[in-house]
């Protein structure tokens, strides 16, 4: 029985290996950033920790779930979704500290440095990860097109 493999499923496939390689670390980066910042700054410290952990897994998995809904488009557009992803956690990061340093009620509820590098720390860690299950992908890379051996 051979499984017939289309350019769609290959992505869709890659995407998934890459949730599962970053997912975990991802989650464990959270962890370590809610422990540190609860000893160093308290409840505070924790809740920011947390909301910057949540807002980067988030945006990777938007990321992966562009990568998953444009597998049927050539490769060009898969690219340019992924890029798109890693741009769009980089412009939230760059939104939430502006929005922490300009808007006094949101600066006053949350810790900074608790939110910022929990967040940053969790989208280098995923991606990282992301990158890594892609070199390591079991998926088929190159597709032959029928009638060509």
């Amino acid at each position: 029985m051979s499984q017939e493999w289309t350019h769609e499923k290959v992505v869709q496939k890659l995407a998934g290996e890459m949730f599962r390689g970053a997912i975990w670390a991802a989650l464990a980066t959270v962890a370590i950033g809610a422990v540190v910042w609860t000893v160093v700054a308290g409840v505070p410290g924790l809740v920011s920790a947390l909301v910057g952990g949540a807002l980067a897994i988030a945006c990777s998995l938007i990321t992966l779930w562009l990568m998953h809904r444009t597998a049927n488009l050539p490769v060009q557009f898969i690219m340019i979704a992924a890029f798109g992803g890693f741009l769009g956690k980089l412009i939230l990061l760059v939104v939430v500290m502006v929005l922490l340093r300009k808007v006094p009620a949101i600066a006053d509820s949350v810790h900074q440095n608790a939110l910022a590098l929990t967040m940053a720390a969790t989208i280098v860690v995923a991606t990282f990860m992301e990158v890594r299950a892609s070199k390591r992908s079991r998926s088929q890379v190159i597709i032959p097109t029928p009638g060509n051996p």
